[in-house]
């Protein structure tokens, strides 16, 4: 089993291939510029791995929270090549990679906050968006874990809880507008 994963969610992308649920190779690059360099990134993992994408069984796609743009530039890729290649595709959260934490509450940070979630039975329950003074008041009263280093080693494990969806269900988390759209309903 050859396993695809992408996560375009921050700053940087990763791009990795797990073989037998064993890490074989990861690239990370940062760039501001997520559509100019992922696919030519995924070409050279592929050729590193001595790969086609005809032998990758499955995708593992960062579905957010986290960049809109760099997000959907990820979900795009998959999508299309799960789509097109008959491949399985899962999706997890920028803050699930991060699990199993000790903390109630899981958050990265971005350029102007926080994403957190709330951590229930190693899942996230809910997501919220937090300005940077908000986070500061939340963490003086709530156990947060600060994610910044993920264990790509580990990731495997969670790939199997996950089960595999159909390619045109697979959709960005856009917790800012979730925010946006609750505060309209008050």
């Amino acid at each position: 089993m050859n396993t695809l994963f992408i996560d375009t969610h921050g700053d940087k992308i990763v791009l990795a291939i797990y073989e037998q649920d064993r890490l074989q190779k990861k690239i990370e690059k940062k760039d501001i510029e997520h559509s100019r360099i992922c696919i030519p990134s995924l070409n050279e993992l592929l050729e590193q791995c001595k790969k086609r994408l005809e032998d990758i069984n499955e995708i593992v796609v960062i579905i957010g929270p986290g960049s809109f743009t760099g997000v959907r530039i990820g979900v795009t890729i998959a999508k299309t090549i799960a789509f097109c290649k008959k491949i399985s595709i899962k999706t997890i959260t920028s803050l699930e990679q991060y699990l199993p934490v000790q903390e109630n509450y899981l958050a990265i940070e971005e350029k102007n906050g926080y994403y957190v979630g709330k951590q229930k039975d190693n899942q996230i329950t809910e997501y919220i968006y937090l300005k940077k003074s908000e986070f500061a008041d939340f963490i003086k009263k709530e156990k947060v874990y600060i994610g910044n280093t993920v264990d790509y080693e580990r990731l495997p494990k969670l790939f199997k809880e996950k089960k595999s969806v159909n390619p045109h269900q697979v959709n960005p988390l856009y917790v800012k507008k979730i925010e946006v759209e609750n505060d309209k309903k008050n």
